[in-house]
């Protein structure tokens, strides 16, 4: 029996690195595309840098390589190679990493949302009918976001789907309401619009994953290499642990914005690469998108910012007006998460594991330089 053969868009990525070297160390096939789309934004947009030292392409493909089966691509996702690849190998899963994943970047200009909406949605539909031309068995798998629902909803939040009752009447199955609070929110809506559609059309296998905020470094497979992912933490790219980790490294105080009541879901990197694989191993029934919650625990920004205070010493808070249009007070916040838990998913690492194995990594690599460069662009400054 051959090995399965899984092409993941986006492998040079936060998460599409450590994914594709557990799936080459497990002895999968790995067909790697990556144009460096987010290399390029950190550095040329932002003009940032990643907190840990991150290996060139040419560096990541040697040790690929020595594990086992990497081809690694440098081309659009939505590119007449991939297409040609699709056609030739037809893979058995399909993982569409190749998104900014960035709502800040997204409302920078009109060029970046310009630039996010082609990306992201032009991208899921050029792969979906890629696949239904040239390989209608393969698994489509990629990652949402629970940014797309609408937080402070106040009801609890199911997974993907469900029925209401209304003016006595049952409805049928239907997409669980989204509410987009960014030009890049938006572009995950209408990405899960369209594999709703094409999957019900076309009887495609289409795993859409309704993913937290993925935090911290471990993975086995990057500890063991000594070869990390990117942690960002400028004003688009950096998310709330991470921003808050580094500034406090830095010694700038964590910016929380405003009464820093609000909640989100978390997940470490290790669950986010082990719920991932779990996908892979378990690819739905054809026309219907299987669809879940993937979280840990959820908690509030004060929450965050106190915990990476009681690991990092000296580290303190500042609370400033969020740049952002949003609610920042105290709310119902509960997330259906059956689906995952079922498959035998079960959480690694804890955010404070995490935040200790973050300054155990990254505080070596903070060179007078790249302090420099983080103290200039740590500060939040895009307002939407």
């Amino acid at each position: 029996m051959k090995n399965k053969t899984i092409m993941v868009l986006g492998a040079d990525g936060y998460i599409g690195y450590p994914l594709t070297l557990r799936l080459v160390e497990k002895g999968y096939f790995v067909i790697g595309i990556d144009n460096c789309h987010r290399r390029a934004c950190v550095a040329n947009t932002m003009k940032s840098v990643s907190a840990t030292n991150i290996s060139s392409l040419i560096e990541r493909e040697e040790i690929l390589n020595h594990i086992g089966d990497y081809y690694p691509y440098d081309v659009d996702a939505n590119s007449e190679t991939v297409t040609n690849l699709i056609k030739k190998w037809k893979p058995d899963t399909i993982v569409n990493l190749a998104h900014n994943p960035s709502a800040p970047w997204s409302m920078i200009s009109k060029e970046t949302a310009e630039n996010v909406l082609k990306n992201n949605i032009l991208n899921t539909n050029s792969l979906l009918w890629d696949i239904h031309r040239h390989s209608p068995d393969s698994h489509y798998l990629t990652i949402g976001s629970t940014g797309e629902y609408n937080h402070t909803l106040n009801v609890d939040i199911e997974e993907g789907y469900f029925r209401f009752d209304h003016k006595g009447r049952t409805s049928q199955t239907c997409l669980f309401p989204r509410e987009a609070n960014s030009i890049y929110h938006a572009s995950k809506i209408a990405s899960t619009y369209i594999i709703d559609y094409l999957a019900r059309l076309w009887n495609l296998k289409c795993t859409d994953v309704m993913q937290s905020v993925v935090f911290g470094l471990y993975t086995p497979e990057c500890d063991k290499w000594h070869d990390w992912t990117r942690l960002d933490s400028d004003d688009a790219f950096g998310t709330v642990i991470h921003r808050f980790v580094v500034q406090s490294l830095l010694g700038e105080p964590m910016t929380m914005y405003g009464h820093g009541k609000h909640q989100r879901a978390f997940l470490s990197l290790n669950d986010s690469i082990q719920a991932l694989e779990i996908a892979i191993n378990n690819p739905p029934v054809p026309g219907i998108v299987q669809t879940w919650n993937q979280l840990s625990e959820w908690h509030s920004m004060e929450y965050i910012a106190e915990t990476v205070k009681s690991v990092i010493k000296g580290a303190r808070i500042e609370s400033i007006p969020s740049p952002r249009k949003e609610f920042t007070g105290g709310h119902y916040y509960n997330y259906v998460s059956d689906i995952l838990p079922s498959f035998g998913y079960k959480p690694t690492r804890t955010i404070e594991e995490e935040i200790k194995y973050m300054v155990k990594v990254v505080t070596p690599m903070l060179n007078d330089r790249k302090r420099k460069i983080l103290k200039s662009v740590i500060k939040p400054q895009v307002q939407f």
